[in-house]
């Protein structure tokens, strides 16, 4: 019971709320509201407020104002701490015995609006705080549990985990968004066709298109207001990985299944472009392999020499003037100005691909294939398979060995019919193209790097040669000058005609 015959108090004021995806602070304002009503009741005076908002107390995550708090305490300047229940303060019970400690150490009171005061001072007011903290701990855990099983009950049934929206989808993660869905589609396919992240973000911010609105994480530690944002390519590559576009369910990092919600794409494009975005050498960030057009993809011709050319950038006579140039990685052999090299490798391409008969010759003709329903419905049969060797294995109707080693097979299988339906939806970059017409020498200024790379890198080798000694006839020297000698690079043309 409440003693107002008691001098008043210096207390503070804990309030904090574990999930606040709103932003709107409803949660610890009412608390505070409650906690000062009481404080008033009791004549005490509050002299400070700590709140965490969206912080768990079971987590094990650093909750800030908390800290603040016990530090307020340690030091003397409160005597001590209102909260809503005793659950605000702790819901692990480590935590609950340091606040204890500190409670016993400095002779600090602690009172509760829902269950009353902490009298600490006898062995069963400490028997009772305990166990207010055991059973914190066992809500906390329960709670866990249950979440935990119904996410188990959804990967089982293919159905949506909850979480925040996610981009193509409505917040119920089922429904299609077709104005966000239309935008995946386009940027898959731009990635199958050899377009980069980067210029695929660009789009879509000439399109007004930005992310799912997210509280992101301010410098305080806190969430601000949801916010959508400008893709970038790190978040748009995230996206476009996502097994859900394809209409498949993923655990920990594994395709388990098919999902209750409708695909955005086909199984074997999703895949197509995976296997673009998860090639080694693709890079997101920039720099000379992103600056010029042969860097990492023309080869030094030296004997016995089996390395790509960089692209990189010194100074020549006494004015050190910079002039780029290709050098080859091992930093002997050969180097060669970049930009009359990459305008001649440029003019190549752009003849070979408005030849009338560029279409014939440069795209593979079309062979039939096995259906890609059947080659879905192949994936999803060996994806049960799987589950079934773990089960019959839970039921002692296999052995341990029998499962590990039908489990092998059986995803060394998943794995051919998953790269079948990659190969079949990789179209080549050149199909892209407008080939055979002046278009493409319009456009071609206007592609990505990455792009006009790929179509480099599907049409020919560029192998550059050491150079001849001596110069050309009639080459005048010059600081600033450069002459380029088509002779010393060879180009290995892919495809005949």
């Amino acid at each position: 019971m409440t003693d107002n015959t008691r001098p008043g108090r210096r207390m503070v004021i804990y309030a904090r709320i574990s999930d606040d995806r709103e932003g709107r602070q409803n949660g610890v304002d009412r608390q505070e509201r409650q906690c000062r009503a009481l404080a008033d009741k009791n004549g005490d005076e509050v002299v400070a407020v700590f709140t965490d908002d969206d912080r768990s107390a079971y987590s094990g995550k650093p909750r800030p104002d908390y800290l603040k708090m016990l530090a307020f305490l340690r030091a003397g300047h409160a005597d001590g701490s209102y909260a809503l229940a005793p659950t605000r303060f702790y819901r692990r019970l480590d935590d609950g015995l340091e606040f204890f400690k500190l409670i016993a150490e400095k002779g600090l009171e602690v009172e509760t609006v829902k269950a009353g005061r902490y009298n600490l001072a006898t062995a069963d007011g400490r028997r009772d705080a305990l166990r207010a903290a055991v059973d914190a701990q066992h809500e906390a855990e329960q709670i866990s549990e249950r979440v935990r099983d119904a996410k188990a009950d959804n990967l089982a049934k293919g159905e949506y985990r909850g979480g925040p929206r996610p981009f193509g989808y409505e917040s119920d993660g089922i429904t299609v968004r077709e104005d966000e869905a239309r935008h995946i589609r386009s940027a898959i396919d731009g990635i199958i066709a050899g377009d980069s992240l980067r210029s695929v973000c660009r789009h879509l911010a000439t399109q007004g298109v930005h992310t799912v609105p997210r509280r992101y994480k301010q410098a305080d530690g806190s969430r601000g207001e949801p916010e959508s944002r400008e893709w970038t390519p790190t978040e748009l590559r995230k996206m476009l990985l996502r097994p859900r576009n394809a209409g498949l369910i993923d655990h920990k990092g594994e395709i388990v299944g098919k999902a209750a919600w409708e695909p955005l794409v086909s199984e074997d494009k999703w895949r197509a472009c995976k296997a673009v975005l998860e090639r080694g050498e693709r890079r997101t960030t920039t720099g000379n392999a992103r600056v010029w057009l042969g860097s990492g993809l023309y080869l030094c011709g030296a004997e016995e020499c089996t390395e790509t050319v960089r692209c990189s950038t010194s100074g020549r006579g006494s004015g050190k003037v910079h002039i780029p140039a290709y050098r080859c990685r091992t930093g002997k052999h050969v180097t060669r100005v970049a930009a009359p090299l990459d305008e001649h490798i440029s003019n190549l391409v752009l003849v070979r691909l408005s030849r009338p008969d560029a279409a014939s010759v440069l795209l593979p003709p079309s062979r039939p294939t096995e259906r890609r329903e059947d080659l879905a419905a192949s994936a999803n049969a060996l994806r049960a398979k799987l589950d079934g060797f773990a089960a019959d294995y839970a039921e002692d109707l296999i052995t341990r060995q029998q499962m590990l080693d039908g489990t092998a097979m059986t995803r060394q299988r998943l794995e051919g019919v998953e790269a079948q339906m990659a190969a079949q939806a990789q179209q080549s970059v050149l199909a892209s193209l407008p080939l055979g017409t002046p278009k493409v020498v319009e456009e071609w200024p206007g592609y990505h790097l990455d792009k006009q790379r790929a179509i480099v890198d599907a049409l020919m080798t560029v192998v550059i040669l050491p150079a001849p000694r001596g110069r050309p006839v009639g080459f005048q020297p010059g600081v600033t000058k450069t002459y380029f000698n088509p002779d010393a690079v060879r180009i290995e043309w892919k495809h005949s005609g």
